[in-house]
């Protein structure tokens, strides 16, 4: 990253006039939303993210509004995260934009089809290495592999991140393989220049009409589509962070009702 680019971002809680002066030009808000970290907060156990009452119902409003387009990118599985949000009139993302689904768009990276057999065949080295160690556990993504260590012991990290790589270096020589570090968590990807930022793009391309890309995120992944977007949209970190290319941060992730309620004002107007 562009070290004159990494700046601690504003705080900044968009107010309804604010936006309203860039929809006047745009008409529509494309808004992209990260899920952990972001709409939820962040469990030992992913399985136990579920959205609040409050928040699922804003976005089920949100999916409705003419005012705007509502994206939901994850590193999740596309199947787990449109599971867990579950509205059908919005458009999905998963494994950070491998694989993407909504109104008018079904696509999913050639390559990631074609790393499918390294997937399986890492899944079972890992699976019988690790197996001994309690608290780590691998989920398989179908098109990505992601080591979760968030509950293991100290002491054991340091062999959990061993383990994972030994494994995986014959993918990373060979090009077939990247990794991708998240919160206590390794993830095996394909090899291929394709992250959230570039999936974000190839929505936009999509819609129809001038709109306004707002991006709200709080994981290295979502660095991606912070610079993408940040010449041509609104980039808002979930927590302050000095090495970000988000223009503003806000405080955690509670703080995501009160934004949606405002973008959800705006069409009101």
């Amino acid at each position: 990253m562009e070290k004159q680019d990494r700046v601690s971002p504003p705080y900044y809680f968009f107010s309804k006039d604010y936006l309203s002066s860039f929809l006047r030009v745009n008409r529509k808000v494309a808004l992209f939303l990260d899920y952990d970290g972001t709409l939820v907060p962040i469990q030992r156990d992913p399985k136990q993210c579920f959205l609040s009452d409050e928040v699922k119902n804003q976005l089920r409003l949100l999916a409705e509004a003419k005012h705007c387009y509502l994206f939901i990118l994850s590193g999740r599985a596309l199947s787990d995260i449109t599971k867990r949000v579950g509205i059908k009139e919005i458009y999905y993302g998963g494994n950070h934009g491998l694989d993407i689904s909504g109104p008018d768009i079904r696509y999913t990276h050639p390559k990631a089809i074609q790393s499918r057999p390294v997937i399986n065949y890492a899944k079972r080295k890992l699976k019988n290495k690790i197996g001994d160690i309690d608290g780590a556990w691998l989920e398989d993504k179908k098109f990505t592999l992601s080591l979760h260590y968030r509950s293991v012991k100290a002491a054991d990290i340091p062999l959990v991140k061993k383990i994972f790589y030994s494994t995986v270096d014959e993918f990373l020589k060979k090009n077939l393989s990247a990794v991708i570090k998240g919160k206590k968590v390794l993830e095996l990807v394909p090899d291929i220049l394709w992250d959230k930022g570039k999936a974000a793009l190839l929505i936009l391309q999509r819609l129809k009409g001038k709109c306004l890309p707002i991006y709200v995120g709080d994981d290295q992944t979502d660095e991606t589509a912070f610079k993408a977007l940040r010449r041509r949209g609104i980039t808002i970190r979930v927590g302050k962070s000095k090495k970000t290319f988000a223009a503003y941060h806000l405080k955690g992730h509670r703080e995501i009702s009160s934004l949606l309620e405002q973008i959800l004002a705006i069409g009101k107007t």
